[in-house]
């Protein structure tokens, strides 16, 4: 009995970090198109990007761990690798921008809102596991009320500094060139496109 209790306390003890036991993160897929015309849309950037979560007394607290982006093909269509098998794990599902300078923008929001959302799952269909996703061609007066993107797309805890700040992994180039390229047709001074902040 003595054993028992000792393991079971093991266990619980190891499994307090572990926000999920067992889960696999696959590939995440969808197509863009155009909200009016339903062709669909080259370019458009999309990124994914993962936190882990740790769980304390107080809640839980986020950290940046990884980030992936890439862009529509001719048939708007895009596909990012998950992180596969994860056993006692504290990383949490990827969150999605989706982003081309003249369009409206979905982000920073969990994938799994793309069909789970109220408002959301009644403009995004899906083709068993890849969403058909509208975007929607804005003028310029939208554009500007609109705003760009913050492709800050993290947050990392500074133990030093005592704070947790935004920050932009240097592996992602295409979504900040986006937003700039959004900000000079609006007639904007571009973004300071160093990134790194979210290195450990």
């Amino acid at each position: 009995m003595k054993r028992l209790i000792i393991l079971l306390l093991a266990i619980s003890f190891f499994l307090h970090g572990c926000a999920y036991p067992f889960r696999y993160d696959g590939s995440y897929k969808g197509k863009v198109i155009d909200a009016d015309t339903k062709q669909p849309i080259e370019g458009v950037v999309v990124l994914g990007v993962w936190n882990t979560v740790t769980i304390t007394p107080g809640g839980g607290t986020h950290d940046f761990y990884d980030a992936k982006e890439t862009v529509t093909d001719k048939n708007g269509e895009f596909e990012i690798s998950g992180k596969g098998l994860k056993i006692l794990s504290n990383l949490e599902p990827m969150d999605v921008i989706i982003f081309k300078a003249g369009y409206e923008y979905l982000g920073l929001m969990p994938w799994i809102s793309l069909k789970e959302d109220i408002l959301l799952s009644k403009r995004i269909k899906w083709e068993g596991d890849k969403a058909i996703i509208p975007l929607k061609k804005l003028t310029m007066e939208e554009r500007r009320k609109q705003g760009p993107p913050d492709f800050y797309v993290g947050e990392r805890y500074d133990k030093k500094e005592n704070i947790t700040h935004s920050c932009l992994p240097k592996n992602i180039k295409l979504l900040p060139k986006e937003v700039n390229k959004e900000l000079l047709e609006q007639g904007h001074k571009p973004y300071d496109l160093e990134g790194g902040q979210c290195e450990k």
